[in-house]
């Protein structure tokens, strides 16, 4: 019996050799994949490995088939995610979508609320952070670790308890005009942009999403610096308090109505740089990064397909059709590249602040104090952070 079980472990180790030394086959693209990677001016090679992430049970197929239909609710535009439908379609040609484009907290809710009431209004729910919570105290979530993707994001991307994973990733800093500052005028830190006078008395001009940088920026420097930034933020810079949506941010920049817009994503000025606005984009010494949770509500109908769909966005093909669609940064962990960064001199070889899962705990905290010294200073009330 010995020997034979030394025979097996020679034979299991030899056919490990052997694999190894054999040349990696090709892996199976479709002409939207070919297409993708021509348009991206991408090698083939940056796909590698792509058919064992989409390599999921033969049941998830049979089943998504008879399911025939995934619903699910993103913050893209329609015809954007049309765009990175066709790349999935084009793998899996027996389902089709309905997508409902969801705004603030609604793209939360309203699932959530139907969800309660026993209807799925969607299959895939996504940045739904805000009221992650109350989907996990309703039981409304599945566990995606089983998603061979699921693999492919960082721990830091994923929820402690697996019901939740990023699927994208922003930056958070500021808005400025090329045209009349020089990049190296900026705040080279954060405590430069309210110690500075220069950028007092209403140059800047504040959103009220502090969940999107403060919050962050907490998660590294801690509550004694959070409680501090805030009130110089009123008692000292005394910025205009906008009451339009951050993705105003970069026109009002342009127009001349403040020489900053805090805080901003980098996707946002460059949507608008790609316009021919006299924009860009700049982050002091920490960027802080958010990363949207993607979800799959427990008992629907159309699970399967639900699950398919998630894992592909999770693979290097689904990162990549997203990017190509919408401009998404990939949170793939091989897909951590420079050309994929709107402004990469503005983020990269700087330290990240992540919205973590606590800070996610922090943000209503935050939010609570945050609202309070933007009301006493004039703010319009709102959510914080909404």
């Amino acid at each position: 019996m010995p020997m034979a079980g030394t025979r097996t472990i020679l034979t299991v180790l030899a056919a490990a050799a052997l694999a190894a030394a054999w040349p990696a086959r090709a892996e199976t693209f479709t002409p939207a994949t070919t297409k993708l990677l021509a348009d991206l001016k991408l090698d083939a090679a940056i796909l590698a490995g792509l058919d064992r992430e989409l390599a999921v049970p033969a049941s998830w197929i049979e089943g998504a088939r008879r399911e025939g239909l995934v619903k699910v609710r993103t913050t893209a535009a329609d015809p954007r995610f049309a765009r990175a439908w066709g790349v999935f379609e084009a793998r899996y040609p027996f389902l089709k979508y309905e997508h409902v484009r969801g705004i603030g907290r609604e793209r939360a809710v309203v699932p959530l609320m139907a969800y309660k009431q026993g209807t799925f209004v969607s299959d895939v729910v996504s940045s739904i952070e805000a009221l992650e919570d109350e989907y996990r105290k309703a039981g409304a979530l599945i566990d995606l670790r089983e998603l061979p993707g699921y693999a492919n994001v960082e721990a830091f991307y994923t929820a402690p308890d697996g019901v939740a994973v990023s699927y994208r990733k922003q930056h958070y800093c500021m808005t400025y005009d090329p045209a009349k500052q020089k990049r190296s005028d900026l705040p080279k830190t954060w405590d430069d942009l309210v110690g500075d006078p220069r950028w007092h008395n209403g140059r800047v001009g504040m959103a009220v999403n502090v969940h999107t940088w403060i919050a962050p920026l907490w998660g590294i420097k801690g509550d004694a610096w959070a409680e501090g930034y805030m009130d110089r933020i009123f008692r000292e810079m005394k910025p205009q308090l906008r009451k339009e949506r951050l993705a105003m941010l970069p026109q009002l920049t342009s127009l001349g109505e403040f020489e900053l817009g805090v805080p901003i994503t980098d996707l946002i000025v460059a949507v608008n740089t790609a316009r021919g606005m006299s924009v860009s984009f700049h982050c002091p010494d920490i960027v802080p990064m958010t990363a949207p949770h993607m979800a799959i509500l427990k008992g629907t109908p159309r699970l399967n397909a639900a699950k398919l769909f998630v894992n592909w966005v999770l693979s290097k093909e689904g990162q990549l059709a997203m990017h190509w669609a919408d401009a998404h940064i990939p949170v793939h962990r091989d897909l951590n590249r420079r050309e994929f960064v709107p402004f990469p001199d503005a983020v990269l070889g700087k330290r990240f602040a992540p919205q973590d899962a606590r800070v996610l705990a922090k943000i209503p905290e935050i939010a609570k104090r945050w609202q309070t010294y933007w009301i006493a200073g004039g703010g319009a009330p709102g959510g914080a952070g909404d």
